[in-house]
């Protein structure tokens, strides 16, 4: 017996040695079990991935949200401070404007991520100090002329009269938000814009005041950053290894990506630059833009074969404009977890190999205990052939040949005797382990045919069988024989097939009845306590 057996009997169907099916059916089992465990480990596996990647993106979220407020914090601070000097009568927008140069220095000093500070009023006054590339610039917007004037040791030099005003404090956004802010909110924080004075990338968070004994808050302070500076400090933040934080605007447009350190000064510059080859970026842009209600929301992303977690919220609750996205390799978040995986299905592969080998070892060290089922039935196509082979081998325990159903060879004439025969193979077959009872074929093997019994039909064949099996053996037992009646060899035969039955059967012959059962290749009959200890121990 061997397992490749085993399996060219389970493609072909149910194999007829105990012992294959007996090692087919608990490979079966072994292989079913296996398959339910994968399944059961694969879908819960499915859902712990997703939430070990939704807490560690939330996680991430909230690490950012708080780097940034370490970051807002000192600007906030600032700003508060321009307020309250503000209301004291400390900033004043005149002619001379070194002392608010000199103040806005040395707030920008103190706080070197700060690139502009600029105050201005309902009049259309406004005063901007920013920095760049270690140079200080004063730019100073009115109604009748805007100039600007390098800020060089407390002192105003190339003073240029501008032709254009930058501003009008109607439309400007930093303006026209603090005034429209409401009174309970910290203070208001713009989209990414150009700012037109310095060419710069840059939010403003801006806060509106009114002078001490005055009715109307008619003044902004406002405390401008570059996107660029904000993502150098962001980038600090290393979430894992190969993770990438992105700042978009709430319209999908990314405006930087740190890990690529596309700090454009220029935002045409750097949307043209998110438009590139970058597939990851572009699906990201997509994720973004289908973002409709601008939630924060965790999403998986596919890109050249890897698998990504993005995470979307806000930069800071005062400002639905600005949105992180935090982007993480899967490898990185379950790099661990697949090595588990794989000790895991190394485990359980090597438990179903063992589960094999014990199998096929114990089907083995008790095969000589394991006894082959008779056969109890014979296939409808290509019966010629198994008919044949089972004649060739001869009468057994489950197989008996008979002349005839009815008619006495010798003397020609129907008989009594010639029916009980049969009869008691089909009950002793019953008590044992079942077995086929030929009909038409002779004991020596010859194949005689049923033309003896001289019935009119077929029809009147089946009738007198089922006839003798209710009036001897019981209507209740007719469901586990089964008559079919073929053509071999030019002559028609009977096939019997009698399924082992659990209750004892009897052979009813008047008031008697007797019990039966296989002894080799005869039927014998057992006395009362024969068959009590019989069905005791069957």
């Amino acid at each position: 017996m061997s397992l490749l057996a085993t399996l060219v009997d389970l493609a072909k169907g149910c194999p007829r040695n105990i012992k294959r099916r007996l090692l087919r059916d608990i490979l079966i089992i072994l292989f079913v079990t296996s398959g339910a465990i994968l399944a059961i480990v694969l879908i819960q596996g499915i859902k712990t991935q997703r939430d070990i990647s939704t807490a560690i993106i939330a996680k991430a979220n909230i690490q950012v949200s708080t780097h940034f407020q370490s970051f807002a914090d000192p600007l906030s601070n600032v700003l508060k401070i321009l307020g309250k000097w503000g209301e004291a009568g400390l900033l004043k927008i005149s002619d001379d404007n070194k002392l608010i140069a000199t103040q806005f220095q040395a707030l920008m000093e103190i706080q070197p991520t700060i690139h502009s500070i600029s105050i201005a009023d309902t009049e259309e006054n406004n005063i901007q100090l920013s920095h760049l590339n270690n140079e200080w610039f004063l730019h100073d917007f009115n109604k009748t002329e805007s100039t600007s004037a390098k800020w060089i040791n407390e002192t105003f030099e190339d003073i240029e009269i501008l032709t254009e005003s930058y501003y009008s404090m109607a439309t400007a956004n930093w303006f026209r938000g603090a005034m429209l802010n409401p009174s309970t909110a910290p203070f208001f924080m713009t989209e990414p814009y150009l700012q037109p004075s310095t060419g710069e990338v840059v939010i403003t968070v801006s806060l509106r005041w009114n002078k001490r004994n005055t009715e109307d808050s008619n003044h902004v302070s406002a405390v401008s950053f570059t996107v660029q500076s904000l993502m150098l400090f962001i980038e600090e933040l290393q979430v894992t290894p190969d993770s990438r934080i992105l700042l978009f605007e709430k319209s999908g447009t990314i405006l930087t990506d740190i890990s690529n350190n596309s700090h454009n000064s220029n935002l045409m510059n750097t949307i043209q630059a998110n438009k590139s080859s970058d597939k990851l970026l572009a699906k990201v842009a997509a994720k973004i833009k289908a973002n409709n209600t601008y939630s924060s929301q965790v999403f998986s992303i596919k890109n050249d074969g890897k698998t990504w977690w993005l995470g979307l919220n806000q930069l800071h609750e005062s400002n639905n404009d600005v949105w992180v996205a935090v982007l993480i390799p899967e490898d990185d978040i379950f790099s661990d977890l697949y090595q588990q995986w794989l000790r895991f299905g190394l485990i359980v592969g090597s438990i179903l190999l063992f589960g094999i080998f014990m199998t096929v070892f114990l089907v083995r060290k008790y095969s000589h205990q394991l006894k082959d089922l008779p056969q109890q039935q014979i296939q409808s196509e290509g019966y010629e052939t198994e008919v044949a082979a089972l004649i060739q081998a001869g009468e057994s325990t489950t197989l008996e040949f008979k002349s005839t159903m009815r008619t006495n060879l010798k003397t020609g004439k129907t008989g009594k005797e010639i029916e009980i025969a049969w009869l008691k193979t089909v009950a002793a077959f019953m008590n044992s382990d079942g077995g086929i009872l030929l009909i038409g074929v002779a004991d020596s093997g010859e194949i005689l045919g049923t033309e003896a019994d001289d019935f009119a039909n077929e029809d009147k064949c089946r009738l007198h069988f089922k006839n003798m099996l209710n009036t001897h053996i019981g209507a209740e037992f007719t469901r586990f024989i089964h008559l079919k009646i073929v053509q071999l060899k030019n002559n028609s035969i009977l096939i019997v097939e009698c399924e082992r039955v659990r209750r004892p059967v009897f052979l009813s012959m008047g008031k008697q009845e007797e019990f039966f059962i296989r002894s080799g290749p005869s039927s014998i009959k057992l006395s009362m306590s024969q068959m009590v200890k019989y069905l005791g121990e069957r």
